[in-house]
């Protein structure tokens, strides 16, 4: 019997802990994914409300988002560590209980093309979401039965430090992303990509055939190598010798209603600074900042840098942004979607140089008139050097597992120092910690 027990803990033990942290690395990354954009997750969110016709305002849309991604990122820090073995595990499995049939719902339906399980890190298929879950749901199962057999990190000392650091450190993550842009941006106009090649694809590589007859016999012969004129042309077909690459952003378009004609090539073509205002929906947008805008604007045409609006309303929600805010600056029409995918905010500043995106800016944090007048150039850098710095991968995975390793040793420190001490008051060897870690 003792021997099955043990044979029994050293199956047992490491299958686990192996479910526990596959499952704890899937919650952090999709939680830091969402995390990192979350008007995106908001904007995913919105799908699944029309979904099931629910109606929700953007407020509670994004108040969910952040929860999901500070939950999702908290239940996989919790994981990771074997802390909380009472309530993580269950909260994992109830998670995991409601996505599961939520995920094969919409692969039967068909209604959402993506989940946003990673944000825009991987996009996956309806079929592809169902299978990741229900592994994920088998993982969360094996999780809980075996939470007392977790293989622990800290103490109960130290994990209320990793609470609130984990708490922290999401939430800052989120606010940064919504009140600026978003941390990191995976979405084809970031900073520095070049629209004009993006916009771009290949064609396909066509090769002509012309079939010819002679004497009953048909064959087949390319342009360069016809044969004589005692062959008789029957017909040709055209063959695909090498398949063409779509365009990275194919449907970008900016259309200018007042005079019908598509103005992306003109606006992409510019070697030049040219200022965009990415006005989404103008019944929605905020106008907390429209005098900045104006005085760009006005400021754009003492230095006769091209200025533009781009907006997905109508031709009477452009005339009452104008009465609002008395913009005189052309206004120009593209997609919603596009629009939402170019910047997460409304409005919001875009600057492009020689096509290429040069900076981006929340309507909330727009630059000063006075630090475009002061330029040599006429434009201020994209952003300070501390917020450039922030939008990078180093700067948030360095400050997730630096203060995650010190939380570590700080454990390790205490430990020593705890024992150390009982030991001197002569309460033996034995290590107290089996007993702190008691969820």
């Amino acid at each position: 019997m003792v021997l099955q027990t043990k044979i029994n803990n050293r199956v047992w033990v490491p299958a686990v802990n192996i479910c526990r942290l596959v499952m704890s690395l899937v919650l952090m990354v999709s939680g830091f994914m969402k995390a990192i954009d979350p008007v995106g997750s908001m904007y995913k969110l919105q799908e699944y409300a029309d979904l099931f016709s629910c109606s929700l305002s953007d407020e509670w849309l994004q108040l969910l988002a952040v929860l999901q991604a500070a939950v999702e990122f908290l239940l996989g820090i919790y994981l990771l560590f074997g802390v909380y073995r009472r309530a993580v595990p269950l909260l994992t499995l109830v998670m995991m209980s409601f996505f599961t049939p939520l995920t094969f719902y919409i692969m039967l339906n068909g209604e959402v093309d993506d989940c946003g399980c990673f944000g825009d890190a991987v996009a996956l298929s309806n079929e592809t979401t169902f299978f990741k879950n229900l592994f994920l749901l088998l993982l969360s199962i094996v999780t809980f039965c075996g939470r007392r057999r977790f293989v622990w990190c800290i103490t109960k000392r130290t994990r209320w430090i990793l609470a609130l650091f984990s708490l922290f450190y999401i939430l800052v993550i989120q606010c940064v992303s919504i009140f600026t842009l978003p941390v990191i941006d995976l979405r084809p106009y970031a900073i520095g990509n070049n629209l004009r090649e993006m916009v771009k694809g290949e064609p396909d590589e066509y090769d002509v055939l012309v079939t010819f007859e002679k004497a009953g016999e048909l064959r087949e012969f390319s342009l360069d190598n016809l044969p004589d004129s005692t062959w008789t042309e029957v017909g040709s077909r055209s063959v695909v010798v090498k398949e063409g690459e779509p365009a990275l952003i194919g449907n970008f378009s900016i259309i200018d209603w007042e005079y019908d004609y598509d103005a992306t090539e003109e606006i992409l073509a510019d070697t030049g600074y040219v200022f965009l205002v990415v006005i989404d929906d103008t019944e929605y947008a905020s106008v907390s900042r429209v005098d900045k805008i104006n005085d760009l604007y006005d400021h754009c045409i003492i230095r006769e840098i091209p200025f533009y609006a781009v907006s997905s309303s109508d031709d009477a929600g452009i005339e009452m942004w104008r009465k609002r805010t008395g913009a005189e600056y052309p206004v120009y029409w593209a997609e919603s979607t596009i629009l939402k995918t170019m910047v997460r905010a409304n409005p919001a500043l875009i600057l492009l140089k020689d096509g290429v995106i040069v900076g981006k800016w929340n309507f909330l944090n727009m630059p000063d008139i006075e630090s475009f007048e002061n330029s040599s150039t006429g434009v201020p850098p994209a952003e300070g050097t501390f917020m450039l710095e922030m939008r990078g991968w180093d700067f948030w995975l360095g400050w997730l597992f630096g203060p995650l390793l010190f939380i570590v040793l700080l454990d390790v420190l205490l430990a020593r120092f705890k024992k150390r001490k009982n030991e001197t008051a002569g309460e033996g060897n034995a290590s107290p910690e089996n007993n702190e870690m008691s969820d």
